[in-house]
């Protein structure tokens, strides 16, 4: 797990999380807010309801997104580790590279396929608000799609920079994703997820 002292120098999320600022963009959290040992404002990062709401005051106050949500059952993804990933692949796909705050100078026309993008749509909302790049994001379960595409349509800074593309066939990555003479700047790809059902099969065969 990275520790929030050691995020890329980029990522907004280093530090201790203002509480007081994101409780005023999203009222919600307010009630998950509570003090630690040290008198320390903090969450149950154990719950999921507060972790989903933070994620969603995030979402609000560091990226413009007014609207974002996840089916029940869904992953909930750490926000300040998604926007590490994606600051360290900025570093790997600049020309130069970068340094300090993102500005538009620093913003390009890169395209990234997400693989795997899932419903929360997460790496595609950091990257284009972030750095401004293209994004197709593709998946084989078509709730996690349609929710992502909820998403994109209900924020107007995501609005036609970000495709969504259904994987018809789970044996396949790129087949029937990429089309004749398209071209993608970087891939990127979550590990990839097992069903319950399969993860325990998996365990009882290891033990």
């Amino acid at each position: 797990m990275i520790e929030r002292n050691e995020l890329h120098e980029r990522n907004k999320h280093g530090g201790q999380y203002d509480f007081i600022s994101l409780t005023k963009v999203y009222p919600p959290l307010k009630k998950f807010v509570t003090l630690n040992p040290h008198g320390i404002q903090t969450i149950n990062f154990f719950n999921p309801h507060a972790v989903k709401a933070l994620n969603k005051a995030l979402l609000i106050n560091y990226y413009g997104i007014r609207y974002w949500d996840i089916p029940k059952g869904y992953l909930c993804p750490p926000i300040p580790g998604r926007a590490d990933y994606i600051h360290y692949m900025a570093d790997l796909i600049q020309a130069q590279p970068l340094s300090g705050s993102i500005d538009q100078g620093n913003k390009q026309n890169y395209r990234c396929l997400d693989i795997g993008v899932g419903a929360n749509c997460i790496y595609p909302i950091i990257g284009q608000t972030e750095y401004g790049w293209g994004f197709v994001g593709s998946d084989i379960d078509p709730l996690a799609i349609e929710n992502a595409r909820k998403i994109i349509t209900c924020n107007p800074i995501l609005a036609h920079k970000i495709e969504l593309r259904l994987q018809k066939d789970k044996r396949k990555i790129f087949d029937g994703i990429i089309v004749a003479d398209e071209y993608f700047d970087v891939t990127i790809c979550n590990p990839p997820f097992i069903a319950p059902e399969k993860r325990l099969k998996m365990a009882q065969y290891v033990n």
